[in-house]
């Protein structure tokens, strides 16, 4: 499955990087920055205060530093000050525009923003949206699994869960249900296609069909991809439905009842099945 652009972002990659251009990523991906041109929040910050930095990579513009993966706004603030201490601030431009426009709580159905992936989704075309790929170093897919220099792949998965709820809230569910529906996925299928690494990205949204089968619910199909320097990483196709909260949470409350039912009667089938068995001849140690 591929999701077509109606453009390519202009999103830099280290690769097609302009003379002068460095990419800033998180302590946490320390192993990416070994490349040249890519330094950690730490590393530049040392670098800064040794005086090596940015007399040693500055061309006739200065130098423009782009915001990677794993990298907050606390991070860039750290930057910005550590460059004023030396009188550097007009040498340096740190291009953390993305890092503003974060997806709020009622949109990414996320409580803590280390957590939410995207930016606010932004249309491009009909039934078509992308937003930034905003990859947080404490973020919860982060906290216990990071292999080599690529960012693992329930990244983009998560992201795209995010991307198409952000979509339905922000574009299509009528303003009395945004922030109070209850999102329930019927099937969600994952292909990816190469590596994420903590760079720029774009996470893309199509809706493909959309209908209101009653007044309490919305029916979506959509396709979404990330990508990173024109490649799609990972491209994903999601069947979800949007229901009014009172009638998902007495959905909910049924089903789980029903599961706590079969769950009692299968301890007490196999309680029985144990009671009724031979028993165990008793192993004698010396």
């Amino acid at each position: 499955m591929s999701v077509p652009m109606p453009h390519e972002s202009s999103q830099a990659t280290a690769t097609d990087a302009k003379p002068g251009t460095l990419f800033l990523v998180g302590d946490v991906f320390a192993e990416f920055a070994h490349h040249e041109g890519v330094f950690t929040v730490s590393q530049l910050a040392r670098l800064i205060r040794n005086g090596t930095f940015p007399e040693s990579a500055a061309g006739p513009g200065g130098v423009r530093v782009s915001v990677g993966q794993g990298v907050s706004l606390f991070d860039v603030q750290y930057v910005r000050d550590t460059l004023a201490r030396r009188g550097l601030t007009d040498l340096v431009v740190i291009d953390d525009q993305a890092l503003h426009t974060r997806a709020g709580r009622e949109i990414a159905h996320k409580h803590r923003p280390e957590n939410v992936l995207i930016s606010e989704p932004r249309p491009v075309g009909d039934d078509w949206y992308e937003a930034d790929l905003l990859v947080d170093g404490d973020n919860e897919v982060m906290s216990d699994h990071l292999t080599g220099q690529h960012m693992q792949g329930m990244l983009a998965t998560e992201a795209g869960r995010q991307m198409f709820i952000a979509v339905a809230e922000q574009f299509y569910l009528p303003p009395e249900a945004v922030g109070s529906s209850y999102f329930v996925i019927d099937s969600f299928a994952t292909r990816y296609r190469n590596f994420l690494f903590p760079l720029p990205a774009v996470v893309r949204c199509r809706v493909l069909a959309h209908r209101t089968p009653h007044r309490t619910r919305m029916t979506f199909h959509c396709e979404l991809s990330v990508s990173q320097g024109g490649s799609e990483t990972a491209g994903m196709e999601v069947r979800f439905t949007a229901f009014d909260t009172q009638v998902s949470h007495a959905k909910e409350t049924r089903a789980a009842q029903r599961s706590l039912q079969d769950g009692v009667a299968l301890a007490t089938a196999a309680a029985a099945a144990e009671a009724a068995s031979p028993a165990r001849a008793e192993v004698r140690t010396s």
